[in-house]
């Protein structure tokens, strides 16, 4: 009786050194600019595409990142290279910039088109501190403030072809991203420092590296090291240079491009962990060929300890070759911490600007821990007050280790004796109820600026949330007293380090709980509720993660951890209470992973099927590519076109998606199923006077002969 033909679009959501191999070994490198020449009009292009640039105007070699650099002047300097195609395709290009900021728009990579501006691309920095990714009229920016005059920065421009995203990072850190249709290319030659005779840079350029991919995020923060031999072990973890790691880590890595196995070095040396090998393993080869990227460390490692290591990598037969690995290092975990929120009070008066204050401030020490002899730096009461006592109160209780005290250090305190002498120790978990730790003598202070602590308060773990120091005696005469500065380290026996992090939002409903162990802890009870003031206990635990299973959408959580050692003084250490959010939803379908790949099965129409398949009168996805559209979108980079026809049998039109596994859409409190359309879907509507308003919708709708629905 009546033909419908309409076209909508779909998605679904649930409510509720310097460089080695890497141009041979990546073909994606099309030109890498070191500018490590340092002398020249030269840039040479280290990728071996031959896209070498020409120094221009008044750029001069200076120092930079990564070996030498190229200072632009902001008016005349620039580097022109050839031109590389980057139209309808993917990139990245990268490079270390220091801006000065002197001036808006300063470009520092470009394309310029003599005479068509419009199909420029244009990557330059604000007097603000933006950093703006141009296509011309296309632009994305980073906020305010992202970059400091002066400074150096890592930043990698990059554009997704397939998906048309784009994004820029500093410092390996995503930091702006947005969809945008693809670059509309250019002929002209390639800038850096300048655009078309225009927007000139002030600062200093080193090592741009450009590919015709979007690289992965590991990637882009690799890259800031220069470019990356892919055959090498790559992405340490922990991390190279990390500090306060556990004494029980695993040590892993990303295998090198050909890697049939792995050799691991592990030790205290670095010279053995760097010289050694298979014909000589200086007691640090721990372990030779093995499959795995991960090795675990036999027991516990020591507190405080600087470790080196080192993964070769070794190919298969018939070569076996094998590439030598950098060498990282960590540091472990020191055996206690310094307590840093604390809180000085005193029973005395203070002189002018000489409160107990300064004595926990860090006022007046220096990196290596010596004291100046500034007065201002210190605590010093007025005479008389006796008895007199210094306070501290911490945030929370915390097992202590230890007290390291500088007394009173100003210039002539040998013959002063201000500084404290006989001095009786208390503490208490409460404020209420006090314990004495004994009596202690503090040694005089050296009146010198390298002063350093001289005496050590042993709490040998007590738990305490305050310390009193009652002063019985000074080393002087004078009826005054003080002190210069007096750190607290603490055993960390409670949990810490929360996954989700304390304030977390958008929490995924099937997320584990995890943390860092309390020192010495046999268990961990975990509380958890939706109520902060009414925790259940939810579950005990051996290790540090923990999966509740039954989170809801939309929901706000608290937990605590205990620390349970039935060994201790106090066998049960409480954690900080902490908080997270869950998702509001969970994403059904957001039709963002399909390409135009057929061959692959990759297409939109091969996951959801169509009239071709089920003879209904669907019609999923365009007849050229792209297939899925790219511009008419709610969220992300696609849609879903979906065209519909019941002018025939069966007279419905329908597609079908088959999941690889059971949906449970009412699971974690979900109770809505939300579909986004737009389209021009049919309207009925019958008024009050029996008049009929309905949509018309055909092919033909002109002159005498229309197709026309109708009741």
């Amino acid at each position: 009786m009546f033909k419908r033909s309409s076209l909508v679009f779909l998605s679904f959501l649930i409510l509720a050194p310097a460089w080695s191999t890497l141009a041979a070994l990546d073909p994606s490198l099309v030109a890498w600019w070191a500018f490590d020449e340092g002398s020249g009009t030269v840039a040479a292009d280290g990728s071996g595409n031959g896209n070498d640039g020409v120094v221009e105007g008044g750029a001069v070699w200076v120092p930079g990142v990564l070996d030498m650099a190229l200072q632009f002047n902001g008016s005349n300097s620039f580097v022109r290279a050839p031109y590389i195609p980057f139209n309808d395709r993917s990139f990245t290009q990268a490079m270390w910039i220091n801006p000065s900021l002197s001036a808006n728009e300063q470009v520092v990579f470009a394309q310029v088109q003599a005479g068509a501006t419009d199909t420029s691309l244009h990557y330059r920095i604000w007097g603000d501190g933006r950093v703006r990714m141009g296509f011309y009229n296309n632009d994305l920016d980073t906020p305010a403030g992202t970059v400091v005059a002066g400074n150096w920065y890592h930043v990698a421009f990059w554009y997704d072809f397939e998906n048309q995203n784009r994004r820029i990072y500093i410092d390996g850190v995503l930091t702006a991203e947005a969809g945008a249709s693809p670059y509309k290319g250019t002929v002209g030659d390639t800038r850096i420092g300048q655009w078309s005779n225009s927007q000139w840079f002030d600062g200093m350029i080193d090592d741009v590296q450009v590919y015709d991919r979007p690289l992965t995020d590991g990637e882009v923060v690799r890259i800031m090291s220069g470019l990356q031999d892919m055959a090498l072990a790559q992405n340490p973890r922990p991390t190279d240079q990390a500090i306060d790691v556990p004494r029980d880590v695993v040590l892993a890595w990303d295998a090198g491009e050909f890697a049939a196995t792995h050799d691991v070095y592990f030790g205290t040396s670095f010279d053995d962990v760097n010289d050694a090998g298979r014909a000589n393993p200086m007691g640090v080869l721990l372990s030779q060929g093995q499959a795995a990227t991960s090795y675990d460390p036999a027991g516990l490692l020591d507190f405080g300890t600087t470790y080196f290591w080192r993964v070769d990598e070794v190919n298969a037969a018939p070569d076996n070759t094998i590439f030598k690995g950098e060498v990282w290092s960590f540091t472990s975990e020191p055996f206690a911490y310094p307590v840093t929120d604390i809180i000085a009070t005193t029973n005395g008066q203070s002189s002018a600007g000489a409160g107990p204050e300064n004595t926990v401030d860090g006022s007046g020490l220096n990196a290596a821990d010596q004291h100046s002899v500034e007065a201002a730096h210190m605590w010093l009461t007025t005479p008389g007050d006796e008895p007199l006592y210094i306070q501290y109160e911490f945030d929370r209780v915390y097992k202590l280790h230890e007290m390291l005290v500088w007394n009173y250090n100003v210039q002539f305190e040998t013959i002063l004796g201000f500084g404290l002498k006989d001095v009786t120790v208390e503490y208490s978990a409460d404020g209420e109820d006090w314990t004495i730790l004994g009596d202690v003598e503090f040694a005089k202070a050296t009146a010198r600026a390298d002063y350093v602590a001289n005496t050590v308060v042993d709490f040998s773990g007590v738990p305490a949330r305050f310390v009193r120091l009652n002063v019985n005696s000074g080393h002087g005469m004078m009826g005054q007293f003080g002190l210069s500065e007096v750190r607290f380290l603490y055993i960390p026996a409670q949990a810490r380090e929360p996954q989700p992090g304390d304030g977390a939002a958008g929490v995924d409903v099937a997320s584990a709980l995890s943390w860092r162990a309390g020192r010495d802890a046999a268990s961990h009870d975990v509380y958890l509720g939706a109520d902060a003031d009414e925790l259940a206990l939810v579950g005990t635990v051996a290790g540090v993660t923990f999966t509740p299973g039954n989170l809801e959408f939309g929901s706000t959580y608290y937990w605590r951890i205990d620390a349970v050692n039935p060994d201790d003084a106090n066998p049960v250490w409480g954690s900080p209470l902490w908080s997270f959010s869950t998702q509001e939803y969970a994403l059904v379908e957001g039709f963002e992973t399909y390409t135009d790949d057929i061959d692959a099965g990759e297409a939109i129409f091969d996951t959801w099927i169509d009239g071709w398949v089920n003879n209904t009168g669907s019609t999923v996805g365009y007849l050229e590519t792209p297939f899925a559209e790219k511009t008419i979108v709610h969220g992300g980079t696609q849609s879903m076109p979906l065209q519909y026809d019941n002018a025939t049998a069966p007279f419905y039109s329908e597609t079908e998606r088959t999941f690889a596994s059971v949906q449970n859409w009412t699971g974690n409190g979900a109770d809505t199923l939300v579909l986004y359309v737009r389209g021009n879907a049919p309207d009925f509507k019958e008024t009050a006077d029996g008049s009929i308003i309905m949509s018309a919708i055909g092919t033909d709708i002109w002159g005498t002969a229309d197709q026309f629905r109708f009741a």
